[in-house]
């Protein structure tokens, strides 16, 4: 065998192992972690967990909560959780997943839902219209399922058993920090007008 056959099988036994490399480190970098968490964001692509503080002049803005679950490795079937509001919020409709087969209870009470399918990835769960009526820094957090008294997933496993899962990022209102979501204005601070607004959706 000449040098330059064996300089050429060399160079493509280099490369058939550059790509093997390749190929592994992406598999990697898309495992999923041990646990899962449940995160609450500002918008849907994930980008902002909180919202700036109100223009000035505006007693009353409005934002959207995002509930998103990151499955743990087993993968994820469901979720039992609630949400913690502050005072200075008024609650408007939640709106849940169309992949969901099954939601018993709601954010504020404790919250069950399961997939019609198993999520491998970044899903969400539900999104509500929020309003905040004051410059109160303040923020909205995943909290405990009350009649569970934890927050856990649904996994893939036979049987779809429940395991711990992990509470990710809240979701700070008037918060100074950046990167923020600026919230859109929706009423200015008449109390006349804030006090329709608390009417209209329930006190």
């Amino acid at each position: 065998m000449t040098g330059r056959k064996v300089i050429g099988m060399l160079r493509k036994r280099a490369l058939l192992l550059a790509a093997a490399a390749a190929v592994c480190a992406g598999t990697a970098l898309a495992e999923l972690p041990p646990r899962g968490n449940i995160s609450l964001y500002a918008d849907q692509a994930r980008v902002f967990s909180a919202c700036c503080p109100l223009a000035p002049g505006y007693g009353i803005g409005r934002i959207e909560m995002w509930v998103w679950c990151l499955p743990g490795e087993n993968g994820l079937s469901g979720a039992q959780f609630a949400i913690g509001y502050p005072s200075n919020v008024i609650r408007d409709r939640i709106v849940y997943n169309g992949l969901l087969s099954s939601v018993q209870g709601d954010l504020p009470t404790g919250c069950s839902a399961s997939f019609s399918a198993c999520q491998w990835d970044w899903c969400w769960v539900a999104h509500q219209s929020i309003f905040i009526n004051s410059p109160q820094q303040t923020y909205l957090e995943v909290v405990a399922h009350p009649a569970l008294g934890v927050f856990q997933f649904n996994n893939c496993q036979p049987g779809y058993p429940s395991e711990p899962c992990l509470k990710g990022t809240n979701l700070f209102l008037n918060s100074s920090s950046l990167p923020c979501l600026p919230p859109e204005t929706a009423i200015g601070s008449e109390g006349s007008t804030w006090g329709a607004v608390k009417s209209l959706y329930g006190g």
